[in-house]
């Protein structure tokens, strides 16, 4: 759901809100010239919980690492493997719109296909939050997409 007005964050999406900045801080853009960061809410087989941050890692154009795995790589780990959301913040304003790459949105389709994917705005207010499943209308359209 694209948002109008500002809501109130619960105190999860805050905490999720504040990792995802603090991760994007960390990002190595050096190819796309776009800093990326997520944080994944996460639970273990025992049921305590821990968010998991990455930021994107560029190492050649042939190997790029997205934030949103790495912070999805960080959780299996350490065992935690149940996803219950993801947030992601960039600071590309084109970026913000997307929820996640084809790729990535995969990745995730597989361990939840109902967990949350919210979106932060560089300002930090959350410019999207919606079930993965749902995330279709939300296209990752890059540059050289073909229409």
């Amino acid at each position: 759901m694209a948002l109008a007005t500002k809501p109130r964050l619960t105190k999860e999406e805050d905490a999720l809100r504040r990792a995802v900045f603090l991760a994007v801080s960390f990002a190595q853009a050096e190819i796309s010239k776009v800093r990326v960061g997520a944080a994944v809410l996460a639970f273990n087989g025992m049921g305590e919980r821990s968010i998991f941050t990455g930021c994107n890692v560029e190492i050649s154009f042939s190997r790029v690492f997205h934030a949103e795995n790495v912070a999805l790589l960080n959780g299996h780990f350490c065992r935690f493997t149940k996803i219950s959301s993801v947030a992601v913040t960039s600071d590309s304003k084109e970026k913000q719109k997307a929820a996640m790459c084809g790729c990535c949105r995969q990745d995730y389709m597989y361990l939840n296909p109902n967990c949350m994917i919210y979106i932060f705005n560089s300002n930090k207010s959350l410019r999207l939050k919606v079930k993965l499943i749902d995330s279709m209308a939300y296209p990752y359209a890059p540059k050289g997409k073909i229409v």
